[in-house]
């Protein structure tokens, strides 16, 4: 048999995977490879490696990735409120749209992400036309 059909390998990588996806914090943020890593960081709440590319400052906060969504995009339709507020603090663009045209307001207000929403609006008022 190949190492890949080793089922303890496959259950501590599936441990591994959904370790991360739940916010616990298997990895050093020194241990993720920047720019991919911010969005991934934002969706899947992981704080400590968002601050650390906010404060230094190397990759481009508002960058897009493939998929043309933004790392605040991500916090917002997902709903992390610490990660949305320190994006917001850093000065991102609110107003930054995915190419089916939503807004980061419009991906937290369709998840129910309604404190998120609400600091985003705080930052961007709604127009009054």
């Amino acid at each position: 048999m190949s190492e890949l059909s080793d089922e303890a390998s496959e259950s501590e990588q599936l441990g591994a995977s959904l370790s991360l996806w739940l916010g616990d914090s298997l990895l050093r943020p020194e241990e993720l490879d920047l720019p991919l890593d911010l969005h991934t960081a934002c969706s899947i709440g992981q704080y400590d490696v968002t601050k650390m590319c906010v404060f230094r400052r190397e990759v481009d906060l508002d960058g897009k990735n493939m998929g043309g969504w933004t790392p605040l995009m991500y916090a917002a339709y997902i709903g992390h409120d610490n990660i949305t507020n320190l994006l917001l603090e850093a000065g991102v663009n609110v107003n930054a749209r995915t190419p089916k045209g939503l807004s980061p307001l419009m991906l937290a207000a369709s998840c129910g992400n309604e404190s998120i929403a609400y600091f985003l609006l705080q930052v961007q008022p709604p127009s009054s036309d």
